[in-house]
């Protein structure tokens, strides 16, 4: 596989936003949760919807998480102009779980291989769906997560990320 320059340049933004948000303090939080609440409501509202599935530690990673998503989406002009909806992000998970439910009756290992190639092919921000899996394979909380839920948590960042590039890049 050959490695594009603009998705190397991608991976080293996201290195840097994994690090600047593993730092975030209550004033970080403070102050981008009242332009999150501002720019894209969504965003809270879905922290919200998980706070009562997940442990407290298992919280705080997912909200990083979506701090990471957002920090490598706010500076775009169209994140201004257009709000995630929930129906936009129902739409895409169902998607997604149908893709998944598809996968699961694959046979053979080249033919679920070649769905999952298609499947990410059309992901503008791989790098940044990397490294959420990245950090889901390094932090303590969420590998402690039950299985089940780490799986309905991935589906709904991948969710959340095809959101925002429908919105960016007009999809």
């Amino acid at each position: 596989m050959i490695i594009k320059k603009d998705e190397k340049k991608d991976s080293l933004k996201v290195g840097q936003l994994i690090k600047k948000i593993d730092r975030i303090d209550g004033g970080y939080v403070n102050k981008e949760s009242d332009i999150i609440s501002q720019k894209q409501p969504f965003l809270i509202s879905l922290l919200l919807g998980y706070k009562f599935d997940l442990k407290e530690l298992e919280l705080e990673e997912i909200m990083k998480i979506i701090f990471l998503i957002w920090e490598y989406f706010k500076n775009s002009n169209q994140i201004e102009k257009v709000k995630i909806s929930e129906s936009q992000f129902d739409r895409i998970q169902q998607r997604n779980i149908h893709m998944l439910k598809y996968f699961d009756g694959e046979q053979g290992h080249s033919a679920k291989i070649e769905l999952i190639a298609s499947d990410l092919g059309h992901l503008k921000s791989k790098s940044l769906l990397t490294g959420i899996i990245l950090l889901f394979t390094q932090k303590a909380s969420l590998l402690e997560m039950k299985n089940e839920t780490r799986g309905i948590i991935l589906v709904g960042l991948k969710s959340l990320i095809e959101c925002f590039e429908e919105i960016v890049y007009k999809r």
